[in-house]
């Protein structure tokens, strides 16, 4: 569902820049064209600035994906802004710490990938809660055969995870006392807002100079546009390039 709700919002995102841009360069068109017919200016300038909302809208897609490939290639974390389904970063000690679909959380040595059962060799899914204590990850995980959380221990010298048998029934947990409150939804709850959940470990360990460098590039994308437009605007008009000796 993530992944769904990710790609409506570029989808929306995209429709509304389109559309935007559209009205923008419908209204710059005349504006442009006026300006030309009153203030005797170059012709030439009505094209540009007709275009102009495209460039910009064009260039922000363009920083985005740039943003995307620093994120990933660089500072080896997801791109941020919740636009990502598959949030994951890289913590100091090369393990991967991520969420399948943001709602399958898991850590994973590097160059693992996480497999169908819940424990594998290099890696632990449906994490709950986690926290770091070298060389070892403790947290509890969601099983789903009884409903209910239990303890691991990772070690990551040997990549092996010890499991407690399920002992906390998740369905105990509802806050408004109720008893069939789904267990799933509850373990959700805990993974987003207890203070040691594994979302907390992922929100520490970001790097935010990724999206400095965003609104940098945006920025200097956008003036650079502006920039050629005024230029543009200050050619001088056909009748006074005629008229000069």
């Amino acid at each position: 569902m993530a992944g769904f709700a990710v790609i409506m919002t570029f989808l929306l995102f995209g429709a509304v820049g389109v559309a935007g841009a559209s009205i923008a360069s419908f209204c710059l068109y005349f504006y442009a064209r006026n300006r030309v017919r009153r203030a005797g200016r170059h012709p030439g300038i009505v094209a540009p600035t007709t275009v102009t909302p495209f460039l910009a809208f064009l260039w922000l897609i363009a920083s985005f994906i740039l943003h995307v490939l620093v994120s990933n290639i660089l500072s080896r974390q997801d791109c941020g802004f919740g636009l990502s389904p598959d949030p994951w970063v890289t913590l100091p000690n090369g393990y991967v710490l991520g969420s399948h679909n943001t709602y399958d959380g898991y850590i994973a040595a590097p160059h693992v990938k996480t497999e169908q059962p819940v424990v594998g060799n290099g890696y632990v899914r449906s994490i709950i809660k986690l926290q770091w204590k070298d060389p070892y990850f403790i947290g509890t995980q969601f099983d789903f055969n009884s409903s209910e959380a239990r303890a691991f221990v990772y070690d990551t010298r040997s990549r092996t995870a010890a499991i407690s048998p399920s002992s906390i029934n998740l369905n105990d947990y509802a806050a408004n006392g109720a008893t069939d409150l789904d267990a799933w939804t509850v373990a959700q709850t805990q993974t987003h807002f207890d203070a040691d959940s594994y979302w907390m470990m992922y929100a520490r360990n970001r790097h935010q100079w990724p999206n400095f460098v965003f609104l940098a590039v945006v920025l200097a994308g956008e003036a650079a546009i502006g920039f050629w437009l005024w230029r543009k605007s200050t050619l001088p008009s056909a009748e006074a390039v005629e008229s000069s000796p």
